[in-house]
């Protein structure tokens, strides 16, 4: 009879605190692979080995989502820009040129546990893009960290 009370006051313990195994935590998000530069001059990649289609990675603080809300204000701010698809954590764009209507794809992986945001950028089409595709990431990181620092300018006043 002892060994049925303790039994059963052993199972109504247990059953009354939360298991370790059911509680939910947070895992990093899984980075997304980005395509492969080929060996034409027309591409960069973070993940580059080589110096010529190499480019650095673009550094974010805080969560990937608030990262990612603000990469979408900035690509979405220019010309030309359009987002074609959009998940936690990864984010493609297609950019097409004004005068001749050239198309450019750009990639963007965040990386929550390095905090960065692999990119990579290439033209659909043609041999040499100008280093039009360099050029545009620069610019979205400048806008990218621009927007950072006005935004913890303003929590500092």
């Amino acid at each position: 009879m002892r060994f049925i009370s303790v039994a059963f006051f052993s199972f109504i313990i247990a059953s009354s605190v939360p298991s370790l195994a059911t509680e939910t935590v947070k895992e990093p998000l899984p980075v997304k692979a980005l395509a492969v530069c080929s060996s034409l001059p027309n591409c960069v990649s973070s993940l580059a080995r080589n110096r010529a289609h190499r480019i650095p990675p673009i550094s974010f603080t805080g969560s990937v989502e608030a990262a990612q809300e603000r990469l979408l204000r900035v690509i979405r701010q220019m010309p030309g820009s359009e987002i074609v698809k959009e998940e936690p954590g990864y984010l493609v764009a297609i950019f097409r040129s004004k005068v001749f209507g050239f198309v450019d794809e750009a990639e963007f992986a965040f990386d929550e546990k390095d905090g960065d945001i692999n990119i990579h950028s290439e033209a659909r089409s043609g041999f040499y893009d100008f280093g039009v595709n360099r050029l545009r990431l620069e610019k979205i990181r400048e806008s990218f960290l621009e927007n950072e620092e006005i935004k913890a300018a303003s929590r500092g006043r």
